[in-house]
């Protein structure tokens, strides 16, 4: 916190009788002393200098301002909306089981990433997310443990990374209800024939 001195100090420099000793205004740099003209109320404070000893004072309003940076930041955010399958989605997987053989479904298994853009919508089956592709291939997505598949029946979000690839144990799901979950597993879901 700054003293009363400090604060002072300037307003009596200017009043001073002292620097009427100076005589400036013999030098042709103004009429009168600056002491005279503050008493006389006739002038105010010039910025010339107090005696031909010092430099001339540069007011605060005169002081060299900070460059403008004319700068423009544009972010962009991308989140994927996976929305719940339709009927005939759903239902492609059985459309093949006209034959009088008995079919079901096997589990495969798949890699460890899927291309997020590939994903066209999804159901809940159970303990399971069943991702169907637009390839019409069908996967299931087992999710980590404490994350229910039933809270993703109305579809999921979720923001691509880098590479644009849904991973296993690295990117995160999130649901409408606001529950995040990572997948765990990713299977291929295939119709086989039963003897």
């Amino acid at each position: 916190m700054p003293s009363l001195f400090s604060l002072t100090a300037p307003l009596a420099l200017l009043l001073a009788p002292g620097a009427a000793q100076d005589d400036v205004g013999a030098k042709g740099t103004c009429e009168a002393p600056t002491w005279q003209q503050a008493r006389d109320g006739t002038g105010r404070a010039s910025p010339l200098p107090l005696s031909a000893r010092t430099d001339a004072w540069n007011s605060i309003f005169d002081a060299p301002k900070p460059a403008q940076a004319n700068q423009v930041r544009i972010e962009g955010r991308v989140i994927l909306r996976i929305s719940p399958a339709r009927g005939p989605a759903r239902q492609s997987l059985m459309a093949e089981n006209v034959e009088p053989q008995r079919r079901q479904l096997v589990e495969r298994p798949f890699g460890k990433c899927i291309d997020a853009k590939r994903i066209g919508g999804v159901a809940d089956q159970g303990s399971r997310l069943l991702l169907f592709l637009r390839d019409r291939r069908t996967l299931s997505a087992q999710l980590e443990k404490g994350c229910s598949p039933l809270e993703f029946y109305q579809g999921f979000y979720m923001e691509p990374s880098d590479d644009g690839q849904l991973c296993v144990n690295r990117d995160r799901l999130m649901s409408r209800s606001g529950a995040k979950c990572k997948v765990a597993s990713l299977h291929q879901m295939v119709l086989e024939t039963v003897e």
